[in-house]
């Protein structure tokens, strides 16, 4: 019927039928073409931006670790500074020791805040008895010494306890939430989580450790190493600022910014921020936040 219809037409409208036929054809088949290839394209252009956006993130994240890095290091060389001062301080004193008379404590447990009595032979430094003194405003030998020669950073003379090797501080300038010397807490030699104290176990052989560490109250970077008695471990010496002292290191990070609203966050291995958005939501625990998709994203981090 098509063919019919076609013959009875003039040959001017045939002849127009036959060009706009083999001229829109290849329009059509071009334009496919294009369609598809641009289809392609854009799942090209979008895979490479993605990469583009994740490599940048890397570089990121490698430079604020390489920044905490190099800060850590710097804390840790400066402390070990402080630690030979305070040795030198200890050494000019006299030796360490006991005197004949004990005394009882009432020592409390950093973590779990659970306490217990001890008595104890009294520590002894120059065969001076550093005393039981909790007035931030009263002297206290050795760690007021340190204080005074390097103001802002914390001292403590550590007594060994007991056989299991918790250590109890006995003199410090580390204050406690209601201002008061943090004497009578110790560091226990098993965490509440079941774990060997990294502090503890590394004294404990000799050596000295350098690093973050949970110091009453807050956490500090930190330089403990062990005080002998006739060549028995007795006691630590004990040096560290606090955390949120590397004011400028946090500040840092914070003023990254990815994209046009992304920012840098950093998290402990419990899923607490250490440093969020402004900080404003610092010490928060985010363990258990989800995604969109409701995955524990966190965790997964925390985890990984």
């Amino acid at each position: 019927m098509i063919r019919q219809r076609f013959k009875n037409l003039n040959l001017r409208t045939k002849f127009l039928l036959v060009g706009m036929t083999m001229t829109l054809v290849p329009l059509i088949i071009f334009g496919a073409i294009a369609y598809f290839n641009s289809q392609d394209l854009q799942e090209i252009s979008r895979t490479e931006s993605l990469k583009l956006a994740y490599t940048d993130l890397d570089h990121i994240a490698s430079n604020v670790y390489a920044m905490a890095e190099a800060q850590q290091q710097l804390l840790e060389k400066t402390l070990l500074d402080y630690l030979n001062v305070a040795r030198k301080i200890v050494t000019d004193k006299g030796s360490v020791g006991y005197d004949s008379e004990r005394i009882s404590w009432q020592a409390v447990n950093q973590y779990t805040k659970a306490s217990t009595r001890v008595d104890l032979p009294r520590f002894t430094i120059g065969k001076e008895w550093l005393g039981q003194t909790m007035d931030p405003s009263e002297y206290v030998s050795v760690v007021d010494d340190l204080q005074e020669l390097a103001p802002g950073v914390t001292c403590t003379v550590f007594q060994r306890m007991n056989a299991t090797g918790d250590m109890l501080r006995v003199a410090t300038n580390v204050l406690k939430n209601d201002g008061s010397r943090a004497i009578g807490t110790y560091i226990p030699r098993t965490n509440p989580d079941g774990q060997a104290n990294p502090v503890i176990s590394t004294v404990l052989q000799g050596k000295t450790f350098t690093g973050r560490a949970f110091v009453v109250n807050k956490w500090y970077i930190t330089a403990y190493e062990p005080i002998y008695i006739d060549n028995k471990i007795a006691g630590v010496l004990y040096v560290g600022v606090p955390q949120e002292s590397t004011n400028a290191l946090r500040q840092a990070i914070m003023d990254i910014k990815v994209g046009t609203t992304g920012y840098v966050y950093v998290l402990d291995t419990e899923g607490h921020y250490v440093i969020s958005s402004k900080g404003q939501r610092d010490g928060e625990l985010i363990i258990d936040a989800k995604d969109s998709n409701g995955t524990p994203f966190i965790r997964e981090i925390i985890t990984k």
